[in-house]
């Protein structure tokens, strides 16, 4: 399979730099002027702004690549140890939980599951109530996520997005959240590998259903194309939260000129170096007060600062140097 979507994704944010570039040199009245860029990320994005400073290092100063998947997995078994197709139920059910952790919010999990088991309640009930208030209602998913059908409508729509992520999946990076052998949330039934009687294979067969024959993901392309975890970048900082289950898929250890920082705390998730805690619903001013050590969040935070302050000043060093 060709690789397309990610370098066209990279690609068109250095178009949209140079034409934003373009712009305030027009508003400016002023020519050949570069300003000094620093990318931002989370998650995805964050994965896309360290690729972005690795293939266009002349555009930008430095990036920071919060909790950023830049590792293409194909059997993500790692993501749990922290339907007409009954596998479309058992990955909704199972991403229920492990959404608790991502997001800075065990206890909402957690506490209602041990309070029901100490008091003889049916812990079924429990976790049914925990998804319908907090993963339906306060996150705000939507059940048609799950729905095959509803991936196979190619309408625009505001929920095309599932769609098009679905795609990236079946395509680039698979990230299939399949079950560990041992002390697994997940359903078997949830798997690449034969996983019943029937021999389901649900993330292949999903991506068949979906997009049709011969969609595969070519996850050593990828890794191939951008390096992985070994990434041959420079001036990026890479973050992950202790209790963030796609950590593993992300740089965990410093290089040369590519600081790694994992902020430890009871409820440090996905991105909380820039959204705090908790993040359902999503805080975008990133308060650390609600973590249960702000003081861990906001030390990698400080050191986040001065990195780009280092690499801001370098930039501006060398733009005058070439005047």
């Amino acid at each position: 399979m060709a690789l397309f979507l990610l370098p066209l994704s990279v690609v068109l944010i250095a178009l949209f730099l140079l034409f934003w570039q373009e712009s305030l040199n027009s508003k400016s009245n002023r020519a050949k002027v570069e300003n000094p860029w620093f990318v931002f990320g989370v998650s995805y994005p964050g994965a896309l702004s360290a690729w972005f400073r690795l293939k266009f290092p002349h555009l930008t100063c430095g990036s920071l690549a919060s909790s950023a998947v830049v590792l293409a997995v194909y059997n993500y078994t790692e993501f749990d140890k922290q339907l007409e197709i009954d596998g479309d139920f058992f990955y909704f059910l199972a991403d229920a939980a492990a959404i608790a952790f991502q997001y800075g919010n065990p206890d909402k999990l957690c506490s209602p599951l041990v309070e029901a088991k100490k008091a003889g309640d049916n812990l079924v009930d429990a976790y049914a109530k925990y998804v319908k208030e907090y993963y339906l209602g306060s996150f705000g998913v939507n059940v048609q996520t799950y729905n095959q059908k509803h991936l196979k409508n190619t309408a625009l729509s505001e929920d095309s997005a599932d769609r098009l992520w679905w795609f990236q999946v079946c395509t680039e990076v698979a990230y299939f959240q399949v079950a560990p052998l041992n002390d697994s949330v997940r359903s078997t039934k949830v798997d690449t590998r034969h996983v019943s009687h029937h021999l389901i294979v649900y993330h292949l067969d999903l991506c068949k259903n979906v997009f049709g024959e011969g969609i595969y993901p070519d996850v050593a392309a990828t890794n191939i194309y951008y390096g992985g975890t070994k990434i041959a970048g420079s001036k990026i900082v890479f973050t992950n939260g202790s209790q963030d289950p796609w950590r593993h898929a992300s740089k965990q250890t410093s290089s040369t000129d590519m600081p790694s920082y994992t902020i430890s705390c009871h409820n440090c998730g996905h991105g909380t170096d820039l959204r705090g805690c908790p993040q359902a619903p999503l805080n975008i001013e990133g308060n650390a007060e609600n973590c249960s050590s702000p003081d861990a969040v906001n030390k990698v935070r400080q050191q986040i600062v001065e990195h780009i302050d280092l690499w801001l000043s370098q930039c501006q060093d060398a733009a005058r140097s070439a005047i």
